[in-house]
C-alpha cells in the first residue's frame, strides 16, 4: 500500500514483487426472449509480479484452467470447447502494465504467434471437413499476424477487470469514469465509479468499487444497443445497469486475496436482460503482517517506445 504524501488519501499500488495462485468463478446468466442461458465457469491463474517501479509492473500471468462447470445449455459446452482453443494462444502473457493496470505492452508477442501457428496447422489438417473453417483460419491468420491486433485482444481479457478494477493507481476515497461494452456487447456505456476503502483486520484494506451510468440512454442510443434484438417487449425501454465490486487487498504488499464483481443490464425483466459475477479467491487468502518499511531498490521497467474465506454478499 502506497500512502499519498496527503495524509487523509492513499493509492492502492503493488510494493513489490509477488506470486500467487488464484481460482475465478465466473457465473452468468443471459435471458433473450424465451431462451434463459445459465453458466457456471471456472478458472485457473498464476500471476508473477515480477518488477515493480514507480511508473510500471512487469506482469507475468499464466491461464493454468479454464473448464466449465454447469450449464442449462448442451450447445455451450461445445462453444466452450471451441474458445478454449483459441484462448491457448494467451495462456502465456509476459506484460508491462501501468499503475492503473493498463496494457503498455505484451513482450511475448512471439510466443502467442507461435501458438497460433500450431492452432492453425490443426486447424488446415481438419478444414476439408468443415468448409467454414476457411474464413475462420483467414481471419484469425490476420490477427495473429498484427501486432496491434494481439495487443487489443489481450487488451480485452477478463483479467484486467477482475484483477486490477478501477481502483489500482487512484487516490482513495476517489472517481473514475470509464467506457465500457454493455453486457449485450452491442454499444458502450459511460460510468462513473466511486471507490472507498476501509480497514479490515490489521493488515488488510476492503475496497469497494460503486458503478453508476454517467450518460443519458436516449433513442439512438437504445436503437445501437437493442434494435438487433426482435423483441418488440423492449421497444423504447431505458435499461437498469449495475457495476459493482468488493475486494480484499493485503496491506504490505497490494496483492488480491478475495474479490467479487456483479455486473447487470435489465432492459425488460421478463424478455431481455443479463448479469454476470465473478468471485476470484488466492490460494492463500490470508495478509502477511506488516514489517517496518524498508526501501528496496527495484529493476527499472521501461515501456517499449518502438511501438478462512471472506464471504462478500
Amino acid at each position: 500500500m502506497f500512502w499519498n504524501p496527503d495524509k487523509s488519501l492513499r493509492r492502492l499500488e503493488f510494493k513489490k514483487p509477488f506470486t500467487e495462485r488464484y481460482r475465478v468463478e465466473q457465473t452468468s446468466e443471459i435471458t433473450m426472449s424465451s431462451l434463459v442461458i445459465r453458466t457456471v465457469t471456472e478458472w485457473r491463474w498464476d500471476v508473477r509480479i515480477l518488477k515493480t517501479d514507480d511508473q510500471y509492473y512487469n506482469i507475468e500471468l499464466l491461464s493454468l484452467d479454464n473448464v466449465l462447470l454447469e450449464t442449462n445449455n448442451p450447445n455451450m459446452r461445445d462453444l466452450s470447447a471451441f474458445n478454449n482453443a483459441f484462448k491457448r494462444m494467451y495462456s502465456e502473457l509476459n506484460m508491462i502494465i501501468n499503475h492503473q493496470g493498463e496494457l503498455i505492452r505484451i513482450n511475448n508477442i512471439e510466443t502467442i504467434q507461435r501458438k497460433w501457428a500450431q492452432v492453425k496447422a490443426e486447424m488446415e489438417a481438419i478444414q476439408t471437413k468443415h468448409d467454414n473453417m476457411r474464413g475462420m483460419i483467414a481471419l484469425n491468420d490476420e490477427l495473429f499476424n498484427n501486432v496491434s491486433n494481439i495487443t487489443e485482444a489481450v487488451k480485452g481479457n477478463e483479467f484486467f477487470e477482475i484483477f486490477f478494477n478501477v481502483f489500482m493507481g487512484v487516490d482513495l476515497p476517489g472517481n473514475k469514469n470509464l467506457k465500457k461494452k454493455s453486457l449485450f456487447a452491442q454499444d458502450f456505456i459511460n460510468w462513473k465509479y466511486e471507490i472507498n476503502s476501509t480497514a479490515h483486520q490489521a493488515d488488510e484494506l476492503i475496497i469497494n468499487v460503486i458503478g453508476k451510468p454517467n450518460q443519458d440512454f436516449d433513442k439512438s442510443w437504445l436503437k445501437r444497443a437493442y434494435g438487433s434484438f426482435p423483441i418488440t417487449e423492449i421497444a423504447n425501454r431505458k435499461p437498469q445497469v449495475w457495476d459493482q465490486a468488493k475486494y480484499k487487498i493485503d496491506k504490505s504488499s497490494g496483492r488480491l486475496l478475495e474479490g467479487r464483481l456483479t455486473k447487470e443490464e435489465i432492459v425488460h425483466e421478463d424478455f431481455l436482460k443479463a448479469k454476470m459475477e465473478y468471485y476470484i479467491i488466492a490460494d492463500n487468502p490470508v495478509a502477511t503482517p506488516q514489517q517496518p518499511e524498508t526501501k528496496v531498490k527495484t529493476d527499472s521497467v521501461q515501456p517499449d517506445t518502438r511501438s478462512g474465506s471472506f464471504i462478500m454478499d
